[in-house]
């Protein structure tokens, strides 16, 4: 029978087969992104403060060495000739200063557009100014841009054929100046941009805003785990910015969605206010066992559902998704979405990676230790609520 798994395996080797290599980024990008904690509230100095932080914290050498700028920095209108400018109030040395400054520290730097009219909070948009804004970012020195998708009703054609004239204009302006920029977009109230986004894109988001809640984080990763199969090298489905350190997520929660973000190959960006972040908040985002799964430059599949769990497979369920998943490189994650602790446990026949008459060597990658040796069956006692447990299984000869 040909099932909606298997359209989903035939489409996603098509979407793999045209990605956009543009040269940026073959694993996701890491940074820092404005939204999620400041939204309109942003200018040079918490910019500043918060790369001369993060730097100092140790985010940097984890990997996170992009700072983006969200909505709120331009203003209402465009100038006399046309062209996108910086609110003198909230930025009063100006743009190009500000990535020299990001630059200098080691950063890379990243700013926002809406491919409407206007942004989601009002300022003046892209839409139809494509190759001068590009031109734009390119010469304030800018590595990143993000393309929102409000108000952009008046356009007459597919969210493709708009999206796409991003990618134009940033393949002009790379042959006119050298210069690439990474290229992520939120396609919304419509999702459909994991079929067609990675051959125009580096990222392209898959859901809904995310919030800091729970509720929300099981959602977009029920719906990332029908399509997993779109993300890979150069390409990467968005399951959006992360949360942790925000509203009330308590720790084992910003576990969660920290590996599922991970292993799901998303962009992994900060959207904190990283000063007040908690050390144990820190320590979840610096994970150097966790990084490593996100940044693997040897394989770029993100981690498959292999085993629902409490659900029938293949069940959609946005309050409890899949519990188990799995990869290429025997990398194992489960999730406990009861509210009670439980005890979560799968035989290896259950994953395609594991050999059921095979011995493996367990490595916890939560608690940096050898678990031991297993054969055919794993338990590792119980996991609380909405905690995660992740592990690299190595087949022993």
């Amino acid at each position: 029978m040909f099932t909606l798994f298997a359209a989903v395996e035939l489409a996603s080797f098509f979407a793999a087969a045209c990605a956009w290599n543009n040269g940026l980024q073959k694993v996701p990008a890491m940074g820092f992104n404005t939204w999620n904690r400041f939204g309109c509230n942003i200018n040079e100095t918490l910019i500043r403060d918060t790369a001369t932080q993060m730097k100092n914290l140790g985010f940097l050498e984890a990997g996170y060495n992009f700072i983006n700028l969200d909505d709120c920095w331009n203003t209402q209108t465009r100038d006399a000739n046309g062209l996108l400018t910086w609110d003198p109030v909230k930025f009063p040395s100006g743009l190009e200063n500000l990535t020299n400054f990001l630059h200098s520290l080691g950063f890379k730097a990243g700013i926002y557009e809406d491919q409407g009219l206007t942004t989601c909070a009002g300022f003046a948009g892209s839409l139809n100014h494509e190759l001068t804004d590009a031109r734009t970012f390119v010469n304030w020195g800018f590595d990143y841009i993000k393309i929102d998708n409000c108000n952009s009703g008046s356009f007459q054609g597919t969210n493709e054929e708009r999206f796409k004239r991003w990618t134009d204009a940033l393949i002009q302006v790379k042959n006119e100046t050298g210069k690439m920029l990474f290229y992520s977009f939120v396609e919304w109230q419509s999702f459909d941009a994991w079929v067609w986004g990675p051959s125009i894109a580096n990222s392209w988001r898959i859901y809904d805003d995310i919030q800091s809640n729970w509720p929300r984080i099981t959602q977009i990763l029920n719906n990332a785990s029908f399509i997993e199969n779109y993300s890979n090298f150069w390409g990467h489905n968005d399951l959006d910015m992360l949360e942790n350190g925000n509203g009330a997520l308590t720790l084992a929660e910003q576990r969660s969605h920290f590996t599922a973000w991970a292993f799901a190959k998303s962009p992994l960006l900060i959207g904190t206010d990283v000063s007040k972040l908690s050390a144990n908040s820190t320590a979840i985002l610096q994970n150097p066992e966790i990084i490593a799964i996100s940044q693997d430059t040897s394989i770029g599949e993100p981690l498959q559902p292999f085993f629902w769990g409490k659900n029938p497979d293949q069940t959609w369920d946005p309050s409890f998704p899949v519990q188990y998943w799995r990869s290429n490189h025997t990398a194992i994650m489960y999730i406990n979405f009861n509210n009670i602790t439980v005890d979560l446990n799968f035989t290896f026949s259950h994953s395609p990676h594991l050999k059921a008459n095979k011995k493996y060597a367990v490595r916890d990658l939560w608690q940096h230790e050898d678990k031991g040796v297993f054969g055919s069956f794993f338990f590792d006692g119980s996991i609380a609520s909405h905690d995660v447990r992740a592990y690299i299984f190595t087949e022993q000869s």
